[in-house]
């Protein structure tokens, strides 16, 4: 027992080791306040300059990285690289060095959020907003570029967007100088494998198309919500990679232009030489699609227009993953030789049989029509509908497979729903299916407004098919969600029961598969209930502990402490590690010192359209600012509490964080149409009477033009799916 207690001892230890060198100064400059992010490699800590007291972000390579040769040049590989580089959308390197046992890089503080937070608070960024960002981030790899450095961790993770809306790259923990680094890959592939290229899959030489092919990725993802490959190992998602066409952004999500679906499909081609050759030709083409949404872009020349590129010396020492990878790249390559052959000679038989088959097929045609002499009438002679109810003109013309319109419109001398009109006359003959004789039925209607049903749970493609044919203006918008299965219609906005004017917009929100969960508290609990809860939030778990405890039945193993702590935020199917022990080693304070609870601060759209942010976990007493920001057509009205309090009127609102969770709905409202100004007529001057004495008049007084101010209209940005964000006050991830 007294073994255990001091193994506990020992995790309690650790776990207040983990909070890092708070408190510590950095060559007499720099004092570290508190962890604000973690990488692959290192954390991030929130500091300050204390000779000119601005916050800095610095960067400290993790202890149990810092015995190892390999992650230590990559470091400094990094601090070297960056710190050449300056560009308003690169995060600027103050300072590199090393303090004691610990090696840190001082950067630029970003006060914002990651792109990929965006995507998990949003579901998915309209393609408006997506486009300017990767626009941003190309123009600074571009520049990096020329400076010959290739970044080749491109991803959503490794984006910022400042307050300011200003996109920033960070991260260049495995960038490398392509004139002249290299790097031994004895660790594996450096990258992540769900952004990185082909050539990064293969162990081959990277250089700028690398860079093009993951911001591919990643515009895919930023649009869509979900990354172009995905698998259940590392290995499998490269094969796709180097084998698999990735699929078309439009086809996942709709409203994406043809020309974007080109864009993203050049930057992710196989072959380097077909992808763009320059960041800059990227740029040219993205400027040109957000002015002409339906140009041509993205064309692919069977030669590739080739750019003078310094060429970067590098010199690899093959991982044994990349072995495996390229025997899988053989073998399937192969198979589908293999394959092709067998298809070819397929084809050739089953041409033959169809030709036999369609010569006879022909000659019984023929005779039965010989026979018979009977030939299909397509014509129809148009009816007198007027007076008719509309459904039964409806299903009429639907038998007859006649091409129609309804239109609607309010009338007092035609109950509901009845045709008062038709755009060619009885006694016409017209062709069925013909697209030039279209019949157009005006159905009274007893006013223009529609009622919306409740459509939860319906297929979203079903419920847009639907509104769509009610002439409204449909949109989509995609929601991570844990009780509605992916696809199907969460709720509309306005809402089910809500009366609206035809024409009106009306947005559908439809679930898609979460990709966070959060880990939920089960210290105090036995080890079977803590798996039973895991697996709930699609979590499983590892267990840490004495021998004699890990033999004990899951009923007798108490958890003790759990990594990562109970509240965070995690990737879903991720494992949570649980140190364990007995029911007595918990009631005799083997569990290590709790941390204070994080208060949760919960932002959503409460009506109307656009898009919020700030909502996270915070720790009590911080100060928060949480930003609405209207979509097309709407402006902001107000903040409202989780009683529908009004808080604020404005739509950045700061507030300090207290001891219970707080939910903040904003309220948007439809934009009024702007109305003209008048012209104010001036107040004539009477004429003075004609008295030997005349009093003055008094000046008149002007009257004040009126200078009606319209609410400014943003382009429109999803609202956020309840998840919470990794990192907390916009930080450097």
């Amino acid at each position: 027992m007294q073994a255990v207690r001091q193994q506990y001892r020992g995790i309690k230890e650790m776990a207040n080791q983990a909070h890092g060198p708070e408190g510590m100064i950095f060559a007499n400059k720099y004092r570290i306040v508190k962890l604000i992010g973690s990488g692959g490699m290192a954390n991030v800590y929130l500091g300050i300059d204390m000779n000119t007291g601005l916050n800095v972000a610095i960067k400290i390579l993790k202890p149990e990285y810092s015995s190892d040769d390999e992650f230590i040049r990559r470091f400094d590989s990094e601090a070297k690289a960056v710190a050449s580089l300056d560009h308003s959308n690169i995060v600027k390197v103050f300072g590199v060095g090393h303090e004691g046992q610990f090696r840190y890089i001082v950067e630029e503080y970003v006060e914002g959020i990651t792109v990929k937070d965006l995507i998990n608070q949003n579901g998915h960024l309209d393609w408006r907003n997506a486009v300017p960002i990767v626009i941003q981030i190309s123009l600074a790899l571009d520049y990096a570029h020329q400076k010959g450095i290739v970044h080749r961790d491109i991803k959503p993770q490794n984006i910022l967007i400042s307050r300011d809306k200003v996109s920033k790259i960070t991260d260049f923990g495995i960038a490398r100088a392509a004139s002249s680094t290299t790097i031994t890959m004895t660790g594996g592939v450096i990258g992540s494998v769900h952004y990185f290229s082909p050539e990064q899959a293969r162990g081959s030489k990277v250089g700028p198309q690398s860079d093009i092919y993951s911001i591919g990725v990643t515009l895919f993802e930023m649009v869509t919500g979900r990354v172009p490959f995905d698998g259940e190992s590392n290995v499998s998602i490269a094969v796709k990679h180097l084998q698999e066409n990735p699929p078309s952004a439009s086809s996942m999500m709709q409203g994406i232009p043809q020309g974007l679906d080109a864009i993203i499909n050049k930057c992710m081609q196989k072959s380097p030489e077909r992808r763009y050759q320059t960041m800059r030709q990227l740029v040219d083409e993205l400027d040109a699609l957000l002015v002409d949404p339906n140009g041509v872009y993205g064309v692919i020349t069977e030669t590739a227009e080739h750019v003078a590129i310094a060429e970067p010396n590098i010199s690899f020492r093959q991982n044994p993953e990349y072995d495996k990878i390229s025997e899988i790249e053989k073998s399937a390559e192969a198979i589908r030789l293999s394959r092709y052959r067998d298809n070819i000679l397929l084809a050739l038989i089953i041409t033959v049989i169809a030709g036999v088959l369609i010569g006879l097929g022909v000659l019984v045609i023929k005779s039965v029509h010989n026979a018979t002499n009977i030939e299909q009438n397509l014509d129809y002679t148009v009816k007198n509908y007027v007076g008719m109810k509309a459904e039964d003109a409806i299903k009429e013309l639907d038998t007859n497979k006649i091409n129609y319109s309804i239109e609607y419109e309010k009338s007092e001398d035609f109950e509901p729903g009845v045709v008062m009109a038709q755009s060619i006359s009885e006694g016409v003959v017209i062709t069925a299916g013909s697209t030039f004789s279209k019949l157009i039925l005006t159905v009274s209607s007893a006013d223009e407004t529609i009622t919306l049903a409740d459509y939860s749970g319906v297929d979203y493609k079903d419920v847009y098919s639907s509104l769509t044919a009610l002439n409204l203006e449909v949109s989509l918008r995609a929601e991570p969600s844990d009780t509605v299965k992916p696809g199907l219609v969460i709720k509309t906005e306005p809402a089910a029961g809500t009366t609206i004017p035809r024409g009106s917009a009306v947005v559908i929100i439809y679930a898609t598969e979460p990709t966070s969960s959060v880990v939920p508290d089960v210290v105090g609990k036995t080890v079977k209930v803590a798996k039973e809860l895991l697996e709930k939030n699609n979590l499983s778990c590892t267990l840490e502990g004495s021998a004699e405890v890990l033999k004990l039945k899951e009923t007798e193993q108490i958890v003790m402490l759990t990594d990562p702590v109970p509240g965070s935020s995690v990737a879903r199917q991720s494992s949570v590690k649980l140190y364990i022990g007995t029911k007595e080693d918990y009631k005799n304070g083997g569990t290590p010192t709790p941390t204070p609870p994080q208060i949760q601060i919960t932002v959503k759209v409460g009506e109307g359209s656009g898009t919020v942010t700030g909502g996270g976990s915070y720790d009590e007493g911080t100060q928060v600012t949480i930003t609405a920001t209207p979509a097309s057509g709407f402006r902001f009205d107000s903040w409202v509490d989780g009683n529908g309090e009004t808080v604020s009127m404005t739509s950045n609102f700061t507030f300090e964080v207290g001891n219970t969770d707080l939910v903040f709905k904003a309220i948007f409202k439809s934009a009024p149409t702007p109305t003209p100004v008048p012209t104010p007529v001036p107040t004539p001057e009477p004429e003075p009477s004609p008295t030997p004495t005349p009093e003055p008049e008094p000046t008149p007084t002007p009257t004040p033009k009126p200078d009606p101010t319209v609410p400014p209209i943003d382009p429109p940005d999803p609202p956020a799916p309840e998840t919470k964000p990794t990192l907390k006050e916009g930080d450097n991830p």
